[in-house]
């Protein structure tokens, strides 16, 4: 039995002759069907998917808002630590102890990682010139990040916040390894005072000292600033024993001072 023809006529607007196309009767019927399919198939998919779709645009809304909050954070964080450091230059300059403001600023929630009873640190050194054992600190500040070892959230030194322009001094006699700008560190110095102990001081804007020179504990090597990845002027302090960091905090008991 001979297939059904459908003949389909185009009759353009202006003179020119209909176009008459003849197709099998079947084949209308399937493109619509499929036409159909086309257009539901998103509609399908949604209604099968809303909440794994809704799941999704929560999560990418609840990133974006963490992000902003991450954002407005940083700028209020970096806002405290300029009006610290005014408030600090103003005492200093007033001849008052800048250490008094520690207190205002040692809540948990701005230095969660400080160091218990290091916070204000006053610098005291009773060691001699020569010791080649490190003992107190690099500068009179208060410590605001300590030494943390966790994989994922590493600082493997001390940060004290201070004036720009304050003197760094070395914690231990030895030879100067390093004089000179790192991308993270900024201004650093490195001193080697045996085979196996290194300090490290970083962040200087100044630096005193040139690679080869022997140094004195308690000598002033540089002073301190805010460069490479820093956010406020501070001295990033560290100790390596054989290439490793250690936690400079036990290399200063009693020589540290607190209110």
């Amino acid at each position: 039995m001979p297939s059904k023809k459908l003949t389909i006529i185009l009759v353009p607007d202006d003179n020119n002759e209909p176009r008459r196309f003849r197709m099998v009767s079947w084949i209308l019927p399937a493109i619509l069907t499929l036409a159909g399919l086309v257009l539901i198939a998103p509609v399908i998919y949604i209604w099968f998917n809303y909440e794994i779709i809704e799941r999704a645009t929560t999560a990418s809304r609840l990133s974006a808002t963490n992000d902003s909050l991450s954002i407005a954070l940083d700028y209020k964080t970096q806002k405290l630590l300029k009006t610290r450091y005014v408030l600090t230059k103003m005492m200093d300059v007033s001849g008052l102890d800048p250490t008094l403001l520690a207190d205002l600023y040692a809540d948990d929630d701005f230095a969660p990682d400080q160091p218990d009873g290091v916070v204000p640190a006053r610098l005291v050194r009773s060691g001699s010139p020569t010791d080649v054992i490190p003992s107190g600190l690099p500068a009179a500040g208060w410590v605001t990040r300590g030494y943390i070892a966790t994989e994922g959230k590493k600082h493997l030194g001390i940060d004290l916040a201070l004036p720009e322009g304050t003197d760094v001094l070395a914690t231990a006699f030895g030879t100067v390894t390093m004089a000179g700008e790192d991308i993270e560190y900024g201004q650093m110095v490195i001193i080697k005072s045996s085979d196996s102990i290194e300090t490290v001081y970083a962040h200087n804007s100044i630096l005193l000292v040139q690679v080869g020179d022997t140094v004195f504990a308690g000598q002033k090597i540089a002073l301190s600033g805010n460069t490479g990845r820093s956010s406020a002027p501070h001295v990033h302090y560290e100790i390596r024993i054989n290439g490793k960091p250690i936690n400079p905090i036990e290399f200063t008991g009693h020589e540290i001072q607190t209110n």
